[in-house]
């Protein structure tokens, strides 16, 4: 069996990993390099995806997901396997989807030769990782993973064995803590509103945005709290995610309201990160005319509409962990048993170190 990085390694995004064996070869991910010119897609030969039987997904992000309309312009027919959560949020219909439930109740099945295991990672809802038994030989992939959240379930990765293991490492040597990080988030969260009254805060469609809100509500931050209307319509099925969320998490549904563009003073989640429709700029723009302030806690995208606020110095980056840094990967891959641990999802990780081509 042979594993070929077709991105995300060394790299932030474009994420997509091959498995090739002498009977059966899938794709672990089709994501896109979010401004990169040609459109970021994989590196992956035309012989490549023609010899591909099926797509499995981690979860929507289009950093992870984003390519799959490109692989089917490009011949590939095939399955695409993905929570049922997962595939309902991705933005295009995709033709030959397949619920990961389905095809392994329980966490456990196959794909002809290739025995699955998945558990929930911690991402957001419908984020899974995955481990794969193919011809004798196993591989591990985290996708986006985190044991550390305020509402979204996960299953710990542990005590698996594998000949190699893929392991998020988004914020690569970073050795700030999740307890530290929150706490400096929260302590700017208390101070800017006396100084700037409203908050804008961009976030993904899936994810991030119910965390702080979390956060804020468990730590006293007083709000009042707005959303556009994805993200209130996100809080509103709160109930129905069942599974993928920790127990005891209650009160998401109505904790925020609509935004009118006159309040005065409370937090705004927009469901737009990069600020890219012309909707969300127009909601951020509506804060910063009332004296407000933009707030973002993830990676700031080269080009968009968030990185140009954070230029002029009318945004603040205050991040929010929802990945793993080096010291947390490695804390993992030493509750396992893992022969090779190969470092993705960060560009602070060079590529040099990966031999793209690796044999197990």
């Amino acid at each position: 069996m042979r594993l070929y990085i077709a991105g995300g390694c060394g790299e932030h995004g474009r994420n997509c990993f091959l498995v090739e064996g002498e009977r059966t070869t899938f794709l672990l991910d089709c994501g896109v390099m979010a401004g990169e010119e040609g459109g970021g897609t994989p590196r992956l030969a035309p012989e490549q995806i023609r010899g591909l039987q099926c797509v499995f997904l981690t979860h929507s992000h289009a950093d992870h997901s984003g390519a799959l309309p490109w692989l089917r312009s490009r011949g590939y027919a095939g399955p695409v396997v993905a929570s049922r959560y997962t595939l309902a949020q991705l933005p295009f219909r995709m033709e030959g989807a397949l619920p990961l439930e389905e095809l392994c109740a329980g966490g456990r099945g196959r794909f002809g030769d290739v025995q699955i295991q998945w558990g929930r990672s911690g991402h957001c809802v419908g984020s899974v990782w995955y481990r794969f038994t193919v011809e004798q030989r196993s591989v591990l992939f985290s996708g986006d993973y985190t044991e550390h959240t305020q509402i979204y379930a996960v299953d710990p990765i542990r005590g698996q064995c594998a000949d190699v293991a893929v392991l998020d490492c988004a914020y690569g040597p970073d050795a700030t803590s999740y307890d530290a990080a929150c706490w400096h988030l929260l302590e700017r969260m208390r101070a800017l509103p006396e100084r700037f009254g409203m908050l804008a805060l961009p976030v993904p469609k899936y994810g991030r945005g119910p965390e702080l809100l979390q956060l804020f509500r468990q730590n006293h931050i007083e709000g009042p709290f707005f959303g556009d209307t994805h993200f209130l319509s996100e809080l509103a099925r709160a109930e129905e995610y069942g599974a993928w969320l920790k127990p005891g998490v209650a009160g998401l549904s109505g904790a925020a309201a609509p935004f009118r563009g006159t309040e005065a003073r409370g937090i705004l989640f927009v469901s737009d990160p990069q600020l890219r429709s012309p909707a969300a700029r127009e909601l951020v723009r509506s804060v910063l005319k009332l004296g407000g302030r933009a707030v973002m806690s993830g990676t700031v995208e080269r080009g968009s509409f968030s990185a140009d606020l954070l230029e002029c110095g009318r945004m603040e980056l205050l991040p929010y962990p929802v990945h793993q840094n080096l010291t947390q990967m490695r804390a993992l891959a030493e509750a396992n048993v893992f022969n090779r641990v190969i470092p993705y999802h960060s560009a602070k990780i060079s590529a040099e170190t990966f031999d793209m081509n690796v044999q197990l």
